[in-house]
């Protein structure tokens, strides 16, 4: 065995001689730790930290000061750009020390704990500046960057701390560095320059990689939006793309200079895709830029007129994929009329395009057949993953599946939306279902992998990790594209894999042999105690994989089982449920204590659990598979998934917390066989806990699942759950949330009014401030417009192929309704009331109708406070609260309205009444604030007398007959129903007089009006309540309709989603459930 020359080096580091002696010693301290864990740590106890990161702190102020204004790379002087600064002898201290702490923290996240705390990191950071460092060093730094960023992913799981941030401490640490508008400004430049050189190239390439391996959260994307680096990344996109672009012999109008090679795409791909991933907006930006609307857009922009011009446009790109065709049905007197113009002149088609054999049937008279067109940026994405293999497919795949849930939000005109499922069914999820196929670590060429070189080996890896998950996104929300994933047969390929994650895994490093004894060493007290003491060992390499594939296949269930009963059936017909069940388990620090003497460090089984991500990920596909009726009383149950879905509910990380609830609100629907166990486990408390978390998604996730489980629930723990939820609480959240509203409210929203007033977000009238690029808004935006969504969607029926005005104004819009901050607030505050709204709604229902709930919660609330929530909540803004309300229809007009004109959307027929609904609260709350109202109207007779008795309440519910939403006037019609509902004949004269009060205050007219609208089930209950009204009229001897279920709406709770569906039977509880969209 050789000599070790740490001793000497470390003497030479802390006791420096010259700059060349430091070189020798840095040089030979790197050769002797290479690969060598003990030397490593050896080093870090002698105290090398702190001369590390004192020569890289004094040589960072010596650049800084020495190459002021000099040139890097090829920026300014052509190729040989990066001979114009000198390499001297403290560029090669640097150098060297730089490669030193790279070698350290290739050891993990243990030797990244004592770097970090010798303060390594910001002087390693500061010597990025183009102007002052040269290339060779950025490159070395960088590289050394990219090795930290690996070493802090292989961090144990556990710890995550309470309400914090997914990532673990190292991460968090490295991330606040890197993530500084110096840094990134400093990494727009590299990206910004033309990589004419390969070290102009490596620089590139090491940044992306740095920002796809440390960017995760909505504040480090933003700021990498804010400096420019998405629409470099675009730029570069563009640059490469324009290379296919001549090759169909397009004008390539993307800049030369910005051309990368085509190894690099994949770099470029997935850094666009970390950053645009879960925002609208992000997203935008990227369609949108200059460089992609510049290649990808269509001349028919500036001559709109022109068909040729665009169809060419459109057949240059088209020649990159297969050619698909739609078949239509048309009617006879449309075919005479209309001609399909030659479309089916398949003769003269050229053979280049390639057809499915399916579509080569031969049409009808009354069939069209059609070209199926693409925009060209979806097109060239796809030419891409087809051409391409590994990664450069992959990262293709992904972009095209986060295009897509775009394009599905924010359809803007696009005419390919109809006919992008077909595009993505036939050509993009085939292409992934192969490279999961592939990546099967049963598969044969997993069994070759060993054979393989370390790269292909690494690519292979990723492939397993990502390939799943990008399945998952391209299928999410979409049942045609999970049907086409489930007949391609993957999900038996799934399991498969899941299966395999938790067989036992050997590492391929083992831990050598130290003679050194288990006791601590005595200390030199001169040299720093963090700096010199390593930290926690982390995962190994193939621990931290297997925990990477099993997330990303529970994503994939997760999105196949999202919405299809028979989906759900065929993952639990595979065998998932038990490694589903798996998945729930935490990851214990106490089976994973380093210390530990039974610990085997080279395996992980299903006892050593799992990390946060793949807990979120299992809790994910558990909410999918219990929606279903029939999984959750057959398979859920068998596997015993209550009590790990209960567990999690208290992990000390808040996302997990929230993924757990959204299980368990499916978990204790009425339906649900194990309501009782969880119940029994003290979910109640545990629930109403979180209700008062400071995380919003947990708050209003909590009170979801309280919605279900008080449903049905026994008058006694009825009224346990509102104690211990309280009725402050919900008078609280009824009256709006001013620590969220007073975020950025810019009307004063920071404390509600005594009436609780809440005005629909989506019909505001305040325009908020929010320019795009920091430019001030179009002065021609309509304020109204902008401010409703539904409205900005459609509000210009203009090409998908926008100018730059347009592309400012969508831009605009999709900004504004995503990172408005009062926006958010307000959004947020409805949806919590609307839960809290259910609740109230769940805990007066009662399976027989004594009425007992009605009165506690008149109780508690105090009939006064009750009221006028309820009456807050049906208003409009500044509404008058005067007793004489305004009189919205004659009562002497008789007249019927066709039902022709009432059947419209926006009810021409009652236009009299001049109602702004932009004024009035949002329909969901309006709804839910109904129904609570129909169930007080079906308790006793003194409860609907009550009702009747509240004028103003009742004056503000008359407008709502015509509102334009049906679930808003179906309740309506409800509503009249039960309160000309006859007890018995002790009941007759108490309903005459209601019923004459009904006739005076003009709801008798509304369920006229409200008989002649467009929605069958409103008028027939407008038909019943009209009857009962003219029985009571005439001579009081009938009844009116017999009660359904013993009252017209009584036993009728609402059960997760808090919609109205197609009645509220007892059946309807269980049609809706938790989607996790709250």
């Amino acid at each position: 065995m050789g000599r070790s020359f740490i001793p000497p080096a470390l003497i030479e580091l802390s006791n420096p001689s010259t700059p060349e002696a430091q070189v020798n010693a840095l040089r030979n301290l790197k050769n002797e730790i290479v690969g060598h864990d003990q030397r490593k740590e050896l080093a870090v106890r002698h105290g090398v930290v702190k001369p590390l990161a004192g020569i890289l702190r004094t040589e960072a102020r010596k650049d800084g000061k020495r190459r002021r204004g000099a040139m890097n790379g090829n920026s300014g002087a052509g190729r040989d750009g990066d001979k114009e600064i000198e390499w001297n002898t403290e560029d090669e201290l640097r150098f060297q020390a730089t490669l030193v702490v790279g070698s350290l923290v290739n050891g993990g996240p243990a030797f990244v704990a004592p770097l970090l705390a010798g303060s390594v990191l910001p002087p390693l950071i500061e010597v990025l500046s183009l102007a002052e460092t040269p290339p060779k060093l950025i490159v070395a730094t960088l590289r050394t960057l990219n090795q930290i960023a690996d070493a802090i992913a292989h961090e144990k799981p556990w710890t995550d701390s309470s309400d914090g941030p997914l990532q673990s401490s190292l991460t968090s640490i490295v991330t606040e560095h890197l993530y500084t508008r110096p840094v990134m400004e400093s990494f727009s430049k590299i990206l910004s320059q033309a990589p004419g050189s390969t070290t102009v190239q490596q620089q590139i390439s090491l940044v992306i990689k740095l920002i796809t391996k440390t960017c995760g959260e909505d504040k480090q994307r933003n700021l990498l939006v804010e400096v420019g680096i998405l629409d470099s990344l675009s730029t570069k996109l563009a640059a490469i793309a324009s290379v296919d672009a001549l090759s169909l012999k397009m004008e390539a109008k993307a800049s030369s200079r910005d051309e990368l090679p085509l190894k690099y795409l994949h770099d470029v791909l997935e850094g666009i895709c970390v950053i645009i991933q879960d925002s609208y907006y992000y997203t935008a930006r990227f369609f949108y830029s200059a460089a992609i609307q510049q290649l990808f857009g269509s001349s028919k922009d500036n001559s709109s007129s022109s068909y040729d011009a665009y169809q060419s446009s459109q057949t240059s790109w088209d020649r990159l994929i297969p050619r698909l065709q739609t078949i239509q049905s048309k009617p006879d007197a449309y075919m005479k009329s209309w001609p399909p113009l030659g479309s089916y002149n398949l003769a003269g088609a050229s053979d280049s395009y390639t057809r499915l054999p399916s579509m080569e049937s031969v049409p009808t008279s009354r069939t069209v057949v059609t070209d199926e067109s693409e925009h060209p940026l979806y097109i060239w994405l796809m030419f891409v993953a087809r051409r391409g293999e590994g990664k450069e497919r992959l990262s293709a795949c992904w972009l095209l599946a986060l295009l897509k849930k775009f394009s599905e939000k924010w359809s803007l005109n696009d005419p390919s939306k109809t006919t992008r499922e077909r595009h993505f069914s036939y050509l993009v999820v085939p292409l992934v279902v192969k490279m999961i196929e592939e990546a099967n670590p049963t598969s044969e060429q997993s069994k070759k992998r060993s054979s393989l070189s370390p790269e292909a080996r690494e690519e292979h890896m990723f492939i397993l990790e990502q390939s799943p998950r990008v399945l998952g996104e391209l299928i999410a929300g979409n049942k045609a594209l999970q049907n086409a994933a489930a007949d391609a047969r993957i999900l038996p390929v799934l399991v498969q894999i899941l299966k395999k994650s938790f067989d036992p895994v050997v590492t391929s490093s083992k831990p050598l042999w130290s003679p050194r004894p288990a006791s601590p060493q005595i200390r030199d007290p001169m040299i720093n105690p963090a700096s010199s003491t390593l930290g926690r060992s982390g995962l190994s390499s193939e621990v931290l994989h297997t925990f990477r594939y099993r997330e990303g296949v529970l994503l994939a269930l997760a999105a196949i089982a999202d919405s299809q009963d028979g989906l759900r059936k065929m993952v639990i017909e595979t065998g998932a449920a038990t490694y589903i069940i798996d998945s729930l388990i935490p990851y214990s620090e106490a089976l994973s204590d380093p210390l530990s003497s039974t610990q085997n460090p080279g395996s992980t089984t299903p006892k050593d659990g799992n990390p946060v991500a793949v807990l979120v990920a299992a809790c994910n596909v558990t909410r999918s598979l219990s929606r279903s009726i029939s999984v959750l009383r057959t398979s859920l149950i068998d596997n015993g998934i209550a009590k790990p879905s209960f567990d999690l509910l208290t992990h000390p990380n808040v996302k997990v917390q929230i993924a757990a609830t959204d299980v368990i609100t499916n978990l204790v629907l009425e339906v649900s066989p194990m309501r009782p166990e969880i119940i029994e486990a003290g979910a109640l408390k545990t629930l109403c806990e979180h209700c008062r978390s400071a995380n919003f998604d947990l708050r209003c996730g909590s009170l979801w699942a309280l919605k279900h489980l008080v449903l049905g629930l026994p008058i006694a723990m009825k009224i346990q759950c509102l104690n211990e939820l309280g009725v402050g609480y919900l008078v609280q959240t009824l009256n709006g949330e001013p620590s969220k509203s007073a975020v950025s409210s810019p009307i004063s929203m920071g404390a509600p009014n005594a009436t609780g007033e809440q005005v629909d977000i989506l019909n505001t009238v305040d325009e908020p401030h929010m320019d795009v690029d920091d430019e001030a808004s179009s002065e021609d935006e309509d304020p109204m417009t902008d401010s409703i969504p539904s409205m900005r969607r459609h509000q210009r029926q203009g090409s998908r192929y926008t100018s730059a005005s347009n592309v400012k104004e969508r831009l605009q819009q999709i900004k504004s309704d995503e990172h408005d901050p009062r926006i958010n607030a307000e959004r947020d505050d409805i949806r919590i009331q609307e839960q809290a709204l259910d609740f109230i709604r769940n805990f007066i229902t009662e399976d027989r109708l004594s009425g007992d709930t009605i009165d506690h919660i008149l109780t508690c609330f105090g009939h006064t406070r009750f009221f006028e929530l309820m009456s807050a909540k049906l208003r409009p803004k500044g509404a008058f609260t005067s007793p004489g309300g305004p009189s919205y229809w004659s009562n002497n007009n008789t007249t019927s309205t066709p039902r022709s004109s009432f059947a419209t959307t926006t009810n021409p027929s009652l236009s009299q009444s001049n109602v702004n609904w932009a004024a009035y609260p949002a329909h969901e709350l309006i709804m839910g604030t109904l129904y609570i109202l129909v169930h007080v109207a079906n308790g006793r007779p003194q409860h609907r007398s009550l009702l009747i008795a509240q004028t103003q309440l009742m004056n503000h519910i008359l407008p709502l007959l015509s509102h334009p939403n049906r679930n808003v006037r179906l309740p309506c019609a409800w509503f009249i129903c039960n309160l000309a509902w006859v007890e018995d004949a002790n009941d007759m004269t108490a309903s005459r007089e209601r019923a004459i009060s009904l006739r005076q205050l003009g709801f008798e007219e509304g369920a006229r009006r409200l008989g002649q609208d467009a929605d069958l089930d409103i008028r027939e209950r407008a038909k019943t309540a009209i009857e009962q009204l003219e029985n009571l009229m005439k001579d009081g001897s009938g009844y009116g309709s017999p009660r359904v279920g013993g009252g017209l709406i009584g036993d009728g709770g609402v059960s997760a989603l808090g919609r109205v569906g197609s009645g509220l039977g007892g059946l309807h509880s269980h049609r809706s459930w938790r989607d996790g969209n709250l």
